[in-house]
């Protein structure tokens, strides 16, 4: 079971995600030092980016390539500095419409 400290950031993550892409269908959920950012579309949550608490104190963001590899950005930040960069960056993947037939 994640520790409280990691459900409360992932709540704020997921938040301020929810607010800035305008719509409820992404979930993020904790997972080590990761805060793994996932689309729920059709009943199924797809892995799409990540948010990792670095060493150095700050934070780092990766998206998951076709492979299954995560490819990790070149940017590192503040959390809200990569929820920025998610945003910006993987929008596109973040938007349950662009799923929809």
């Amino acid at each position: 079971m994640p520790k409280p400290a990691a459900l409360l950031g992932a709540a704020d993550v997921e938040e301020k995600l929810r607010k800035a892409l305008g719509h409820d269908a992404v979930a993020v959920k904790p997972y080590g030092k990761h805060f793994l950012i996932q689309l729920n579309y059709d009943g199924e949550p797809d892995t799409i980016a990540r948010i990792t608490h670095l060493d150095s104190g700050g934070y780092g963001a990766a998206f998951r390539a076709f492979t299954g590899r995560w490819e990790p950005l070149p940017d590192e930040g503040t959390r809200d500095e990569m929820i920025a960069v998610v945003v910006e960056e993987f929008g596109p993947y973040l938007d349950p419409a662009n799923y929809q037939s």
